[in-house]
Order: C-alpha cells, then sequence, then structure tokens
C-alpha cells in the first residue's frame, strides 16, 4: 500500500523547543524529518498523535517523527525507531 502525501511541500514544518534538541543530540537532519513528514512510508495514529515512519538511506531501522494528530506540521519529537527495521 502506498502511503499518502500528508503535509504540502510548501507548508511550514514548525519544531517544538524538545524536538530541536533531539535532532541535534540524535544527529537527525531537519531534511530528513520534514520528507518523512510530507512523504512517509508509512503512519500511525495512536491517542491524539501521528506519527510519519521513513527509510533514511544508509540506516537499517525507520525515522519516527511525531506530531500532533490535529497539526501534522508541529514536530514534538524524532527518533530512529529500533523496533522497525528498514525491509
Amino acid at each position: 500500500m502506498e502511503a499518502a502525501t500528508w503535509v504540502e511541500a510548501s507548508a511550514m514544518i514548525r519544531y517544538d523547543e524538545h524536538a530541536k534538541f533531539q535532532l541535534e543530540r540524535r544527529k537527525i537532519a531537519k531534511e530528513w524529518v520534514e520528507e518523512a513528514v510530507r512523504n512517509p512510508d508509512e503512519t500511525e495514529t495512536e491517542g491524539n498523535r501521528r506519527s510519519f515512519l521513513r527509510r533514511i538511506p544508509g540506516r537499517r531501522i525507520m525515522l519516527r517523527v511525531v506530531t500532533p494528530l490535529n497539526d501534522p506540521e508541529f514536530v514534538i519529537t524524532a527518533y530512529f525507531d529500533r523496533t522497525r527495521p528498514c525491509m
């Protein structure tokens, strides 16, 4: 099943202070985060949060970007999800 595009390319992605800190600490490029939100390989919804998952070349596990369900342009956090290997 092909993933739908969730956020328009012209949309401005905003970052929570926690997300900014974690991106730097985890060495995750903002370009990867924005690509995950705009063109995810998979999405998951749990409660009031949505996760956008994206395969990053050279990585064995997927990047997970978490946003509020009602505001997919506001990144809460992002991390490489060890429970989701790239296939």
